[in-house]
């Protein structure tokens, strides 16, 4: 079972993303306590989109689809440059915190708590493609996640 939608970009589209998987998860019996991770996911990966791709004035089209034990999500921009959210540098979380630079926390954690992240850019169409995977599954003990593609990793 696959459903897709396509938010406006704007941080106004937040409550209806979450909404979104509220209903996806509920039609296709989706284990609940997965939800919070998806939407935080959900949230920081959109929130990205939205913050640094501003020349962009097309929608994010959102789909969800129920795998087995859990639920994979792909989002899709339009018209942006490349940015490989799994090539982006890890946060040095030991530092203390006058010695860390802003940003990059979010994606840091969204990393950590997913089975496996993946990213595609198409130059052609300037077409950007995340799509991660949550499951009640335990993840490896390496803590690593799946990556795939992708140029231009950036801060």
């Amino acid at each position: 079972m696959t459903e897709s939608r396509a938010f406006e970009r704007s941080f106004d589209s937040l409550a209806g993303i979450v909404a979104f998987t509220a209903e996806f998860f509920a039609r296709a019996g989706i284990d609940a306590s997965l939800r919070p991770v998806v939407d935080l996911a959900l949230e920081e990966l959109f929130t990205n989109m939205v913050k640094y791709s501003r020349a962009s004035g097309a929608d994010v089209d959102i789909a969800l689809t129920a795998i087995r034990q859990g639920v994979e999500v792909t989002l899709t921009d339009h018209d942006v440059a490349a940015f490989d959210v799994t090539r982006a540098p890890d946060v040095d979380v030991t530092l203390p915190i006058e010695q860390r630079r802003p940003g990059g926390l979010g994606l840091h954690l969204v990393r950590r708590m997913l089975d496996a992240i993946e990213y595609d850019y198409a130059e052609e169409g300037r077409r950007s493609r995340i799509t991660f995977r949550k499951t009640l599954a335990e993840r490896p003990a390496s803590g690593a996640t799946a990556t795939t593609g992708g140029e231009g990793a950036g801060d």
